[in-house]
């Protein structure tokens, strides 16, 4: 353990962590942008019309999702097409975490990996999980040859979305109400001391000794010296509390916002940080976390612990009389039936019968975690691991009722892929 006067030093002049491009746009990170943006990538690619960024379809579609979530999210992605598209901008957020390859060619195209994930067949919470686990610094997947080099010379290698939930979840274990991380304590305390190779239990000390006002902090390095690497160093909490893994608190600065674990799935995450994968390799890691079940079991209790909202009882009860039935299975026992959102309440979704369908319990557990997928015009479409134990029991097509809103379906079939 470091003594408690430890000042750490720089391990190079500018070791710092990167996380997205220098002109960095936080909103970016949020699943139903960066998701949506490599939806609509995908659907170009698969036209085999070797279409680039810089193209009128690209900018076409991306002034698409612009419109479907400017009631939402505050990105202007028409504003940022053509010669200055935004992936020549800001293509760090999707190569980052391996969707996109690291070609300079201004095609559009996606890795093996990326494809999966934008055909569904890796869902939102294994793509989280995946990359909490693989995402490691150096990124050569951003960074240059030299910038990496000067990592491995110092004999760094970091987990950095692990390292912070590691952190998190001890701080939790010794005092639930300490179980935070703040932007702040992130820059000035855990960045510096990264570079010195800290133990976990150095990083949980000296959070705790700030917090108490023992250790100033005074002389310690600034790795966030340049004008958006305090933005790129938050990206990483967001990221977690964009996928649910921390719970962000509001605060008056951004410095002073305070990320808590998610109680609610405190043992899966520890089950994901601890366990390291064989192989880096994307699909291997793929492979290994669908191996343990522990996504299935994230998935569940992240439903079953949704927020009440005030609204929801009434939200429940019209859509319920409206279509007093499941949509995809016809049972009828109210016991066992819930109301379903059909474009999210997170995302400006309405508590209205048109925005509902009456779902059985596992069926919208289902949808909501992207596991089933209907379509503006009925048709249903599984994940191959839903299809596997559904495949025989859930029907190709349903009649949409007539009182569903379909644009609120379109919505969901092209921007959103569950929690």
């Amino acid at each position: 353990m470091l003594p408690k006067d430890y000042i750490p030093s720089k391990p190079f002049p500018d070791f710092k962590w990167k996380w997205a491009s220098l002109q960095c746009t936080e909103r970016l990170n949020d699943p139903v942008v960066l998701l949506g943006v490599l939806f609509r990538m995908r659907k170009l690619e698969l036209l085999g019309q070797n279409l680039k960024y810089s193209s009128p379809e690209f900018a076409q579609e991306m002034q698409e999702l612009s419109n479907d979530i400017s009631d939402s999210i505050k990105v202007n992605l028409g504003g940022r097409v053509g010669e200055r598209n935004i992936i020549r901008n800001s293509s760090q957020y999707w190569r980052a975490v391996g969707l996109i390859p690291n070609d300079r060619s201004g095609k559009i195209q996606l890795t093996e990996f990326g494809q999966k994930v934008a055909d569904r067949d890796i869902s939102q919470t294994e793509f989280a999980a995946i990359t909490i686990q693989t995402f490691c610094l150096p990124n050569p997947r951003i960074q240059s040859q030299e910038e990496c080099q000067k990592w491995y010379s110092a004999g760094i290698l970091l987990h950095p979305l692990k390292l912070l939930l590691e952190i998190t979840c001890e701080l939790t274990k010794l005092d639930q109400l300490q179980g935070y991380i703040t932007p702040e304590e992130l820059v000035r305390i855990i960045i510096p001391l990264s570079g010195a190779k800290a133990g976990l239990r150095d990083y949980v000390d000296f959070i705790l000794r700030y917090r108490a006002g023992e250790i100033t902090l005074i002389g310690w390095p600034d790795c966030t010296e340049g004008a958006n690497d305090f933005r790129i160093a938050r990206e990483y909490l967001l990221f977690l509390s964009n996928y649910g893994y921390l719970c962000k608190s509001d605060a008056r600065k951004r410095e002073e916002e305070e990320y808590h674990v998610n109680i609610n799935i405190f043992a899966e995450i520890e089950e994901i940080i601890h366990e390291q994968p064989k192989d880096e390799s994307l699909l291997k890691a793929l492979d290994q976390i669908r191996a343990s079940e522990v996504i299935s079991e994230v998935e569940r209790k992240r439903i079953q612990t949704r927020a009440v909202r005030p609204n929801q009882a009434a939200f429940r009860k019209d859509v319920l009389k409206a279509c007093e039935r499941c949509v995809i299975t016809n049972v009828m026992m109210p016991e066992i039936l819930e109301a379903a959102h059909i474009k999210p309440f997170k995302y400006n979704g309405e508590d209205t019968v048109a925005n509902g369908f009456a779902m059985r319990v596992d069926i919208h557990t289902l949808f909501d975690a992207g596991h089933l997928r209907i379509s503006p015009e009925g048709d249903i479409e599984l994940s191959n691991r839903a299809r596997l134990d559904y495949g025989a029991s859930i029907p190709p097509r349903i009649v949409i009722p007539s009182f569903t809103n379909r644009e609120f379906l379109r919505w969901r079939w092209e921007n959103y892929n569950g929690l």
